[in-house]
């Protein structure tokens, strides 16, 4: 295999990296394949030779799954933080309420 085969191959792998890192929820990890990816491609040529092909189509295939894996998380970190809401309202019903400061009138 030639030297830039290897980098399209590289490059895959850290998709595929990246996509585990995702769908486990290891963000951090993910950051750091991220980086590593983007400073592969910056030396990548502008027109990848037709042996590349299938590395580029297992990156592009796993970039898809890290998309649909953040998607997913995204959705559930809104839920959860919806649940929070319903929940601090839900607890500021049970707020006593202040009690009337003798000698000051209340206006309505």
């Amino acid at each position: 295999m030639s030297p830039a085969h290897d980098a399209y191959e590289r490059l895959a792998e850290l998709a595929e990296a990246e996509r585990d890192h995702a769908v486990a929820g290891r963000i951090d990890e993910l950051l750091e394949v991220q980086a590593q990816g983007a400073a592969l491609v910056a030396t990548l040529p502008a027109k990848a030779p037709a042996g590349a092909r299938p590395y580029l189509e297992r990156a592009a295939s796993a970039r898809a799954e890290v998309t649909a894996a953040l998607a997913a998380a995204m959705r559930a970190a809104r839920a959860d933080a919806m649940h929070v809401e319903q929940g601090r309202v839900a607890m500021a019903a049970y707020r006593p309420v202040a009690p009337a400061v003798p000698g000051v009138a209340h206006r309505g």
